[in-house]
């Protein structure tokens, strides 16, 4: 199950090294992280909790701020891709990745959608869309975004099978009919 969060990032095509709790140069850790060593890229996976205070903070204002277990998850990332960026171009990155240049990105995995509001979660996207960390985009998911995508992919299966299935039955009539 773990690998299928690293179909979030379209150049993990093998998920062929998988650790959990990864220690970053001896200074980070990351909870789980997936790679694929043909392509070089890795996927650094945070998960925070799923209280209905985990994305935001309802203080009383027409506008809920933004809570600090977001906050850490967000900024543990960043500490993650700075830590890369440093180490990059050394014999230690190539000794734990196999090479010098990796393509990497983050995942924070937090909180419930519905614990959000429409506003919120607009202001959520935006956030999302707009920062970027060393030109790289940081992908946030609820538990609940996770699970359906997740249920999402696996049903796909079946589906691939049958269409192979009937495209195998279609060539073997077609080279019978010859």
């Amino acid at each position: 199950m773990s690998a299928f969060i690293g179909s979030y990032v379209p150049l993990i095509v093998r998920f062929n090294q998988i650790k959990h709790e990864f220690t970053l140069y001896g200074d980070f850790r990351a909870d789980l992280v997936i790679g694929d060593s043909v392509n070089n890229t890795y996927c650094f996976i945070e998960f925070e909790d799923a209280a209905q205070d985990s994305i935001f903070i309802d203080k009383g204002r027409s506008t809920s701020d933004w809570s600090p277990k977001f906050e850490h998850g967000f900024s543990q990332i960043i500490d993650w891709f700075w830590k890369i960026d440093d180490f990059k171009n050394t014999s230690l990155a190539r000794s734990i990745f196999g090479s010098e240049n990796i393509e990497f990105y983050g995942i924070l995995v937090i909180g419930r959608d519905a614990f959000i509001s429409p506003i919120d979660k607009a202001r959520l996207t935006w956030r999302l869309n707009k920062v970027l960390v060393d030109s790289r985009k940081i992908i946030c998911i609820t538990f609940d975004q996770l699970a359906r995508d997740i249920r999402d992919r696996l049903s796909l299966y079946p589906l691939i099978y049958e269409a192979e299935s009937q495209a195998e039955n279609f060539i073997v009539k077609d080279e019978s009919d010859r």
